[in-house]
């Protein structure tokens, strides 16, 4: 990569770009949408757009504002300055504030961006209006580079679109197309821009304007990081074993080899060319490899095995030639197949460089113990949450890239847990609630282009805001979302059945993929839906779960008379499930009343809820005793932990570990999506761990809005030594188990201006800041 390159990417991490708008989102903009004579306005097109001028005196700062539809990369004198803008919904279009200063030189500046409409074939993520580029300076001296018929452009027929992946996958897939890339069509002179750019109409921020086509509102998070990686290694050939550096391709050969990156990463995978005109080459990007039978079976293993994936071409004029694509791939395994002409072809390098947001991890869990393979857990784990954040938490980064609440509660509180940023989480709830149709629902996806709805997902949201008012400090914020709140509440209420209990609904009620039960229905074409004739305990119990958070939540917004109807609703609804579902003789919570389906989900779900007319102890015990119910699979395990942890059988928790030491010894790199022969192998829902290990295990949770009080009840797991460190908007909370001589103590450190309390078994103590020690008696 790139020195400069580097630099941006540390910059970026660290937080320090613009972020004031000197209020620049208060009124019309000079600056105007622009796009090029020659691109088509809502399909596939590639344009470049170019401004030079001249800079006597260096500036100290050059601050712009650029934005793009569908995205764009912005260089200066040939640098990448940043990528955009960061994905929003078609309301709130996104603009980046960068300073252009650091890559200026004294005389003659080129200011370019390329910037790509992917037309029907965009990512599902992706709204569109049409092909558009803006660019306004923030300050009056370079107020003339503003886009306008000032730019130059040009139409690039050098890229196509490969759309044939969901196909070859059988999968749903839809990250957008792969591309074609044509060498001989490719520009030969860098400062050719033959056309003026023609104006679309001026820009405008959100709020100042009859219409909404861009209505531009600013980045509400850091850029992505961008992090150079080794070569991958040459895998199944000996003539290039070792890491990649320098191939030498004979002329009319058709030939191909094996890549390994070791992990899966998300990366832009950049190819140095010499030679090879007429050459052809093709790029398959794989999570894992297939046997015979189509089966994936041990990560690492290669033998008998062949490649499956979405692909890019590179078509070669013999010129040096950097082929890279316009959007990040997803690959652990590269399969090169190439087929020169009369020409040798030389691939002279490639360089690797990973895109994730920028999370700096501040929160800790470490174990001393290297049989129970915590560390492998937490790094495993943490590698798929970060694969999975990007401008937005998505569920998988090879197959969708799609924001889910129900995915994404499980994600913002890792995030929280690991590195304390909320801006992720404090977007992706903004999202939602920006996403919410008149009936008062939010999408099950946002942004998302199709609008699909699966309304127990609106429920997963209400719990979102709950978790961001207990971790967060930002009362405003969670005020600004109550309305939202009462609206799918209000949904849900017009839904409820004679018998009290939500049952079939419309849009899809999808809970869980399982391995039995919860079947997917070819008819309806909807899986992971519990019964529901006659109503759903599950979904009903899943709507008293928002019913108790939104009484939380309109408490702490000063909303008390709304809050005790919130919480007086629960209670009925909690009563009305155990009346109506409720099986004496199993001692568990049906699916239905009077039904003979039974799942791990209700139950889970009522011991999560409480009310239940036996000890919670005793029905936890059944849930993960009785092999007949329908089993929880890996997105619902992080409620499962949940029920151990509301039960008090925290201590159960270590062997259920032993779900993820088992992907370890399958080669998993990051975590699959479910147990089993699983589409994705990346899905961070299953990254649990990394949030139960310190809420669990060590117990640490907020116990007052804001993280301002402190519960820490750790998991009464005596052979178990660990050290917690959970950062907070106040400052870190530490917990260390120590174990000596069969004496017990634990160590809890909090900071200045946070009390909490300390519960594990008969020892109970109140917590102040500072450093306390509390021995635990033998039993």
């Amino acid at each position: 990569m790139h020195p400069r390159l580097l630099l941006l990417a540390c910059l970026l991490a660290s937080g320090s770009g613009l972020s004031g708008q000197d209020g620049w989102q208060d009124r019309p903009w000079e600056a105007a949408w622009i796009t090029a004579p020659c691109a088509p306005a809502t399909t596939f097109a590639v344009v470049d757009f170019s401004r030079t001028f001249t800079v006597t005196a260096l500036p100290d700062s050059l601050p712009v504002m650029v934005s793009a539809d569908n995205r764009y990369r912005l260089y200066v004198n040939g640098e990448l300055v940043g990528m955009g803008p960061s994905r929003a919904d078609r309301m709130h279009w996104r603009y980046a504030t960068y300073d252009l200063a650091p890559y200026l030189t004294n005389g003659e500046n080129r200011i370019t961006a390329t910037v790509w409409n992917y037309g029907i074939d965009r990512p599902r993520w992706q709204e569109s209006l049409r092909t558009a580029f803006v660019f306004q300076p923030r300050t009056e001296a370079f107020a003339e580079l503003r886009s306008d018929g000032n730019w130059s452009a040009r139409c690039s027929e050098a890229y196509a679109p490969i759309t044939d992946a969901r196909e070859r996958l059988r999968a749903y897939f839809v990250v957008g197309p792969q591309l074609r890339i044509d060498a001989g069509k490719l520009p030969r002179d860098s400062s050719d821009f033959p056309e003026r750019a023609n104006y679309i109409t001026r820009a405008l921020p959100r709020g100042t304007d009859t219409e909404m086509l861009w209505p531009l509102v600013p980045q509400q998070i850091p850029d992505m990081e961008l992090r150079p990686l080794p070569p991958p290694l040459v895998i199944r050939d000996d003539r290039r074993a070792g890491r990649f550096v320098d191939t030498l391709l004979p002329a009319n050969t058709r030939d191909s080899f094996l890549l390994d990156m070791g992990h899966l990463t998300n990366a832009f995978f950049d190819w140095q060319t010499e030679g090879g005109s007429g050459a052809r080459i093709r790029v398959t990007y794989a999570e894992s490899l297939f046997d015979a039978d189509g089966r994936k079976g041990h990560r690492d293993s290669i033998a008998g095995k062949h490649i499956l994936g979405a692909y890019d071409e590179f078509l070669l004029d013999g010129r040096p030639r950097t082929f890279t694509t316009l959007w990040f791939r997803t690959a652990r395994y590269l399969q090169v197949e190439f087929e020169t002409g009369d020409e040798p072809l030389r691939l002279t390098g490639l360089d690797v460089t990973e895109l994730a947001y920028p999370f700096v991890e501040n929160g800790d869990f470490t174990a001393s113990q290297p049989e129970r393979r915590i560390d492998e857990i937490i790094g495993v784990g943490w590698r798929t949450a970060r694969l999975c954040a990007q401008e937005t938490y998505v569920d998988c980064p090879y197959y969708e890239q799609l924001q889910y609440p129900g995915d994404t509660r499980i994600q913002a509180l890792i995030s929280l847990y690991a590195s304390g940023d909320a801006r992720l989480m404090r977007k992706a709830i903004q999202l939602f609630q920006d996403s919410r149709i008149a009936e008062g629902l939010t999408l099950s996806r946002a942004p998302d282009n199709a609008g699909q709805i699966i309304p127990p997902y609106s429920l997963m949201w209400i719990l979102m805001v709950y978790d961001y008012a207990m971790h967060v400090d930002e009362p405003a914020f969670i005020r600004d979302q109550l309305d939202g709140v009462a609206a799918v509440l209000d949904w849900y209420r017009r839904q409820e059945l004679a018998n009290g209990l939500i049952g079939s609904t419309p849009y899809w009620n999808f809970v869980d993929w399982t391995p039995r039960g919860f079947s997917w229905n070819d008819g309806t074409r909807k899986g992971g839906e519990p019964p529901q004739q006659g109503g759903s305990s599950v979904i009903t119990g899943q709507y008293v779960q928002a019913l108790n958070a939104a009484a939380e939540l309109f408490a702490y917004g000063g909303r008390e008379a709304e809050a005790d109807t919130y919480r007086r609703r629960a209670d009925t609804l909690t009563a009305t499930i155990v009346d109506q579902c409720w099986d004496p003789g199993r001692g568990l919570l049906a699916d239905t009343p009077g039904g003979t389906s039974f799942s791990q989900h209700a139950n889970i779900i009522g011991i999560l809820n409480g009310g239940l007319p036996v000890p919670t102890g005793q029905v936890l015990d059944r849930v993960l005793s009785d092999t007949t119910l329908t089993p929880s699979s890996s997105y619902f395990d992080f409620y499962l932990a949940e029920a151990l942890y509301a039960a008090g059988r925290g201590d159960l928790y270590p062997a259920f570990l032993d779900q993820w030491r088992g992907y370890l010894d399958q080669g998993f790199t990051t975590w699959p999506e479910q147990p089993g022969e699983t589409r994705s192998d990346c899905h961070a829902w299953s990254s649990s761990p990394n949030y139960h290990l310190p809420a669990l295990v060590a117990g640490v949770r907020p116990a007052a809005p804001g993280f301002r009080e402190v519960s820490v009840r750790p998991a009464d797991v005596p052979d178990f030594p660990f050290s917690a460190t959970v950062p907070t908007p106040h400052g870190p909370v530490v917990v260390a188990h120590d174990v000596a001589g069969g004496a017990r103590s634990y160590t809890v450190t909090l900071p200045e201006g946070v009390t909490g309390s300390f519960t594990l078994g008969d020892t109970e103590a109140e917590l102040g800041a500072g450093t306390q020690v509390l021995r635990i008696p033998g039993k």
